[in-house]
């Protein structure tokens, strides 16, 4: 299985935040982070200037899961060390949280 960096998981998020991809042109990314329910996607209608059919669009958006994580993310990348995490292989940030408590423990 592909490990995508934290970086690009963040900059895919930020993508599908503001509707910037159709589904059929999406990079491997976002296979990825649907499989994580971090997002679905939604039938768009198409809005052209012609007559004539256009045929409406999969438009990837966020899931309330996908929210919560693009917020923990960016939350990061504004952090004095994101330097030395936006390379690291991204862990889903709930993972992450059930970790630092099997520590703490």
């Amino acid at each position: 299985m592909t490990t995508y960096s934290n970086e690009a998981v963040l900059e895919a998020l930020r993508r599908v935040q503001y509707r910037q991809v159709p589904w059929a042109k999406r990079p491997g990314v976002f296979e990825y982070l649907r499989g994580l329910g971090l997002m679905e996607t939604v039938r768009q209608r198409t809005v052209a200037p012609g007559a004539g059919f256009h045929a409406p669009v999969d438009i990837a958006v966020l899931t309330e899961r996908g929210r919560a994580e693009f917020t923990r993310l960016a939350r990061q990348e504004r952090s004095l060390n994101w330097a030395g995490l936006r390379t690291d292989g991204y862990v889903l940030g709930e993972a992450r949280a059930a970790d630092a408590v099997d520590l703490r423990s």
